[in-house]
């Protein structure tokens, strides 16, 4: 399912200028939209909306977090969420629409993510059950793994923590 969007005259919520937009140069990316695109990932991930509106949002606002969004004939079809701190350099969401799966747009988001970042190691973490949908992508970056969380995000389920840095080993 793809997230259509109306004009931006009904967008206060826009958040288009701190996020890298591919595709459509009319674009009006919301956090509404963003929260419809993210939807699919709250299974795993239970607390994705109050994580995006309370963390990522005033996240965006002081130039610590950064969306790359992939928009095709006004809709989303693949977004990633970056965060660089002084401590921490992290690729925090990515997500690719199922139709759009195999051509590339997970590569490039990774990639942009990474150069935003400023490093080929961000830290990311992934969940033990949905890590064969990254693992040909994390050998292809050498990203490896460095520790293991049980009920990271999700009660008794393992999270993979991959290019952890020491200052970050005790954070989880």
């Amino acid at each position: 399912m793809l997230y259509n969007l109306a004009s931006r005259e009904s967008h206060p919520e826009d958040i288009s200028k701190q996020a890298y937009i591919i595709g459509d140069d009319d674009f009006v990316l919301t956090s509404s939209n963003v929260l419809c695109f993210l939807q699919s990932l709250s299974g795993d991930y239970p607390d994705i909306d109050s994580w995006f509106l309370n963390t990522v949002i005033p996240g965006l606002s002081d130039g610590s977090r950064k969306i790359f969004a992939h928009v095709r004939q006004n809709e989303i079809i693949s977004l990633a969420i970056a965060k660089k701190s002084s401590d921490e350099k992290k690729i925090c969401t990515v997500r690719v629409s199922p139709e759009f799966n195999g051509i590339g747009l997970g590569v490039k988001l990774f990639k942009l993510s990474m150069d935003w970042l400023e490093t080929s190691t961000p830290h990311l973490t992934v969940s033990e059950d949905n890590y064969p949908k990254f693992e040909r992508i994390f050998k292809h970056f050498g990203y490896r793994l460095t520790s293991t969380h049980n009920s990271l995000y999700q009660e008794g389920k393992v999270e993979l923590l991959f290019n952890q840095s020491n200052s970050l080993m005790n954070r989880y």
